[in-house]
This record gives C-alpha cells, structure tokens and sequence, in this order.
C-alpha cells in the first residue's frame, strides 16, 4: 500500500448498515488510497442544496441502485421510487464529477420488477461514466476489478459437518433443484432467511419428503456464526441460476476462511475455475457426483484466495480507474 494518500472524496453508496460487509471491505481498501472516504444516500435534495452552494464531490460509486425500487411492494411505489432513482441520477451526474456502477447481478431477484429494473439499468448506464464488473463479462463493457475477500474475525468454531448452503434464500438459488438431487443419507445445513412463504414451503416439503438428515433454519445469521459454521465446513455449496448474478459475495466469503465450494459446472462455474482452480464444479448434485469430491486442504484455500484477492491488488486496479 501506498504511504502517501491521495487528496479526493470518495462516495459509496449504499450506505453501510452494518450488515453488508462488501461495503465495509471496499470502503477500506479505498481509504488505504484516498484521503475522504465516506458512504451516502443518493439524495436529491442534499446535492441540490450543494450545487446551489457552489459545492461538488469528486467520485460516486454506486452498488445495486437498480435493486432499491424492487425493494417496494406495489407496482405504483415501485414506479415512484425508480422515477426518485432516475431524478437522483440526473442531479448526481451534475454533481460528481465522476460516476461508477459496480454492478453484481445480471437480473432483479424479485421477478416483479423486471420491467422497472431495465428502465433503470439503462439510466444508470446513461449518467454513469465506468461499469465495473468482478469478473469478464462479454454483454457490455466493463473495468473488471476482483471483488474483495471477507475479513477474517474471530469464530467460534462448531463440530466439524460436511455441507453447507448459507445467505438469504431466494429462487435464483436454485435450493429445491439441489435437494430434488440429494441423497436421502447425506447430511446438509441450509440456514438463511428466506421471505417468499410458497419458496419456504417448498422447501420445507421436499425436505419433510424423504431427506431426514437435511436440516433447515428460516432465519437471519450474525457474522460470527457464519464464520463459525465457515470455519468448520468442509463444502460449502452454490448452486446459482446461471444469468442471475456476475459473482455471488457467497463464493468469496466461503473462500475467505477455506471452506470448500461446489459450483454448478456451467459457464459461470467454469469462469470461477479458470480464475480459482481450487473450487468444484460437478454436473448434479446427486450422490454420485459429490461422493466423487476430494476437499481441498482449508490452508491451501486461505492462502490462494488472499494472492488473488488480496487488498493490494483490489487497491491499486481501483486507484487505476479512479485516477483516469
């Protein structure tokens, strides 16, 4: 890292709430570089009180902007709040001097807002000046920079167990397919909230339909004890529709404290492979693809991910484009 900073304002946003530890880690690899770093709201009001000062900001980074809107219930409060993110845009163009779209996902996780999540898309594209990817991309343009590791913290760890499918529950995960394929006699942890209450049912159907040694928790999980239970797994398991994400923060926070990944062998399992070779990529998963599995040794793991993740590397390719 460098020991001379460099002299400009950096916005994040979304702000960080303390449970999305992406921001958290991109925040302080960027401060590693620059002077101001900070997270704020996309707030019209505020950057036209600035404007009207006379006052810019130098940078904004923008993370799944396109996704608030779906966060709305109702065709109506959606529309509203994707014509605020619209607004916002225009005033943000006017106000930054440069805009960057991190954009993660290829398609809302909520199927309703399709038609919104185009239209902004295409406005964020319009006003942003760079597209950032985590990995290559070949439907649009973009600056690929690695997508950040989770810090390791202290864990309390848990017996050792074998599988382990975690983060919050939505279809693009592709969960009833997985356990359509388990082995009765295997065993598997699925914990994660899951909001859909037809996706839980099913869920807890095909479970309750002949998998006894599945257990399944519908709830949120705190930091320490997903590194606990990461810390202690053996595979840990994406099972991912293949357009739905660019890079899933599972594979990264898995890999963060060597746990094994078994990934679907498609397109985006491959990608990881080719960048990560220390993953699994199997057809299924029935029984005979993940008995034929050898875990890779958990230091191993550790150590290859922090090379080609590591915050040196994340820093210098963002100071790159920042100071284009």
């Amino acid at each position: 890292m460098q020991d001379c900073k460099t002299d400009k304002n950096i916005c994040i946003f979304p702000k960080f709430q303390g449970d999305n530890e992406y921001l958290l880690n991109l925040s302080l690899i960027l401060k590693s570089q620059y002077t101001d770093v900070e997270f704020v709201a996309l707030s019209p009001k505020t950057m036209l009180k600035n404007l009207l000062k006379g006052r810019r900001a130098d940078v904004l980074i923008l993370n799944w902007l396109e996704d608030y809107p779906c966060l709305k219930k109702g065709v109506f409060a959606e529309g509203l709040e994707s014509l605020r993110v619209v607004l916002g845009m225009v005033i943000a163009s006017l106000y930054y001097r440069k805009i960057i779209w991190v954009r993660h996902n290829y398609k809302p996780h909520l199927e309703h807002s399709k038609f919104c999540y185009r239209i902004l898309c295409g406005a964020i594209r319009l006003f942003s000046d760079e597209i950032v990817t985590h990995r290559n991309v070949e439907e649009f343009a973009s600056h690929v920079i690695p997508h950040p590791l989770y810090k390791q913290t202290h864990a309390n760890k848990v017996d050792a167990f074998n599988y382990l499918i975690f983060g919050n529950i939505k279809p693009y995960k592709n969960i009833p397919l997985i356990l359509r394929n388990w082995a009765p006699e295997r065993e598997l942890k699925i914990i994660g909230k899951c909001k859909s209450a037809e996706l839980n049912d099913e869920i807890t159907a095909l479970i309750k339909d002949g998998l006894p040694k599945v257990t399944y928790e519908n709830r949120f999980m705190d930091v320490e004890e997903l590194n606990g239970l990461l810390s202690s797994v053996t595979f840990a398991i994406l099972g991912h529709e293949e357009d739905s994400m660019i890079v899933s923060g599972t594979f990264y926070h898995a890999i963060s404290y060597g746990a094994n990944v078994i990934l679907k062998d498609s397109a985006y399992g491959r990608s990881v492979k080719k960048e990560f070779p220390l993953v699994h990529l199997v057809r299924d998963f029935g029984d005979d693809a993940l008995s034929a599995l050898t875990p890779f040794p958990r230091e191993k793991i550790i150590a290859l991910a922090n090379h080609t993740y590591s915050d040196t590397v994340i820093a210098q390719q963002w100071q790159r484009l920042l100071e284009q």
